[in-house]
């Protein structure tokens, strides 16, 4: 495991380094291959054998997306995707197979939100094209053929660890010259440096503090503070660990050049410009490019100090892996056709995505539980006086609290099988919930004489 963890590593970082060469490529037709030649070779490093897996899924959704009629391609690339990643490549056992790699299983799940999207996002690009018929990328995504879908779909940029990109972001960075009027090297020497840090702090606590340690004779011995405190490095360890892998993936996108746009075309995380045309005005005039201020916003995906500070569970998951967040708001909760019901769609989805894991249903779904408790507490806080010490209480109360859920459910991403979980979740004899139902009945005991019925209606 250490050996294919410092593997990942090194790949990681001689992607970054390639990138300094990838932008010296002006040629869109010679940049693309080079994307995906890289990106195929560096995905049968950590797949071997396993490759055949993203190559059959890419093989069915580029004949999908580009041959089937716009009405029905975008829901059968979603459904296949998932299909293929759910059922085929993670049940091989089923079929005699031996189960794929952990990394193999990472390019499949980068490569579905991939697929799952491009239909969805080339059906609105034909509407786009009507309105901006001179904008050479909603050209581009009216004819996507095969290749297109494939070169996408293998781009070195992001295959290993994400983040998510719309194809309209990929194409920009091939045919666009928005990195030549960037400095690509500082951004991403300042994430190294966080990189470093988050590092080390997961080096030292996953070596003092192991999760498995939970699972051993000797942790049950402990008294019941100990058991429960545990929580704190072992979240610790988890979060640090996301944080490495998370920037990693930035900071290759970044020296690859892909993400950047001006800023006055407001671009945002997973989406790019949202403002297009902006974007694409600014791309024709070589002029006006070095005037304009950039950013990789785009390819944002992890807000560390924006989750470490937050006091909601909300924001703090808005902020934690925000590209894939971006395309479960965009292809699930906005299109899911009953609105009541569009929250734990979502959830669901997420939760399918990372896998058949108990652990992932307990930390995900209990989420949901945890969310109107939040909300009853976020009435209490907004109704305190903005600067007094009684709001400054509410906001260390909920962050505690915040802090707390996402601490104790991080176990189940952290133990995934129910057996593991059992045994944990026992041994704290499940102080969690039942914390979070008494702070409920508390809450709502409290809440007519906390706040009047004109402040409760305009909250």
């Amino acid at each position: 495991m250490i050996i294919d963890d410092i593997i990942y590593v090194g790949l990681l970082l001689g992607l970054i380094g390639f990138g300094n060469y990838f932008r010296t490529i002006k040629n869109p037709f010679n940049k693309q291959w080079v994307s995906t030649g890289v990106g195929f070779f560096v995905s049968l490093i950590v797949s071997g054998w396993d490759i055949l897996h993203p190559i059959a899924m890419t093989i069915v959704c580029a004949v999908i997306l580009s041959q089937l009629a716009p009405r029905i391609r975008h829901t059968a690339s979603f459904f296949f995707s998932f299909f293929y990643l759910l059922i085929i490549s993670r049940l091989t056992h089923l079929f005699g197979l031996p189960e794929i790699s952990t990394h193999t299983n990472l390019i499949l799940m980068l490569m579905t939100l991939k697929y799952g999207g491009m239909g969805f996002e080339l059906n609105s690009a034909l509407e786009d094209f009507k309105n901006n018929p001179d904008v050479q990328c909603y050209k581009a995504m009216k004819n996507i053929t095969f290749l297109d879908v494939v070169h996408y779909g293998w781009s070195y940029m992001g295959i290993l660890t994400g983040p998510f990109y719309r194809y309209r972001t990929y194409w920009d960075c091939i045919n666009r010259k928005f990195s030549d009027y960037i400095e690509c090297w500082e951004p991403t020497l300042y994430k190294i440096k966080l990189i470093g840090v988050s590092a080390v702090l997961f080096l030292f606590t996953s070596n003092i503090w192991p999760n498995f340690y939970v699972l051993t004779e000797e942790f049950q011995q402990r008294s019941f503070w100990y058991r429960l405190s545990f929580i704190i490095p072992a979240f610790l360890t988890f979060r640090t660990r996301l944080y490495v892998g998370m920037m990693f993936s930035e900071c290759v996108c970044q020296m690859a050049g892909l993400g950047v746009y001006p800023i006055c075309s407001q671009p945002q995380p997973g989406l790019g410009p949202k403002d297009y045309k902006a974007a694409e005005q600014i791309a024709l005039n070589p002029e006006k490019i070095k005037d304009e201020k950039m950013d990789f916003e785009t390819v944002f995906n992890i807000d560390w100090w924006g989750v470490e500070k937050s006091y909601l569970v909300r924001t703090a998951m808005k902020r934690w892996n925000i590209t894939v967040q971006y395309w479960m708001a965009t292809y699930v909760y906005k299109v899911f056709p009953w609105k009541n019901l569009r929250i734990p769609a979502t959830f669901f989805v997420s939760t399918i995505w990372h896998g058949y894991a108990f652990g992932y249903y307990v930390g995900i779904f209990s989420v949901i539980t945890y969310l109107p408790l939040e909300d009853l507490y976020v009435k209490f806080y907004n109704q305190a006086e903005e600067g007094s010490s009684a709001r400054t209480r509410w906001w260390c109360l909920m962050w505690f609290m915040r802090f707390f859920c996402m601490a104790y459910l991080s176990f189940g991403f952290q133990l995934l099988t129910f057996e593991n979980n059992y045994i944990y979740y026992k041994s704290i004899y499940l102080v969690g919930h039942i914390i979070g139902i008494i702070m409920y009945i508390i809450g709502r005991t409290l809440k007519p004489y906390l706040i009047t019925k004109t402040n409760d209606q305009k909250l």
